[in-house]
């Protein structure tokens, strides 16, 4: 990747804000269902654990990765960086 010839750019664009979703997994129910939920239910998501998860960018998958728990918190390693447009 090459570096922007205007330093000013790279600056302004570093302050972009970008949403970041982490998609640990789905799953559909009937809204009765879940406004009938309590405080400790456990919801099965359709993935399996050993399943990498989805990182995306404002709408866009860009990454996949595992959960890890580090000093306390829980974190993703990125596995794989993803390019929809080369499945295009």
């Amino acid at each position: 990747m090459t570096q922007p010839a205007n330093p000013a750019l790279k600056k302004s664009l570093m302050d972009v804000p970008v949403r970041v979703d982490v998609v640990l997994g789905e799953m559909r129910m009937p809204i009765e269902d879940l406004m009938a939920m309590a405080e400790g239910d456990i919801v099965a998501l359709e993935r399996h654990t050993n399943e990498p998860i989805d990182i995306y960018l404002s709408d866009r998958l860009m990454a996949r990765g595992k959960l890890v728990i580090a000093d306390g918190q829980l974190g993703v390693t990125l596995s794989e960086i993803v390019d929809e447009r080369a499945a295009a």
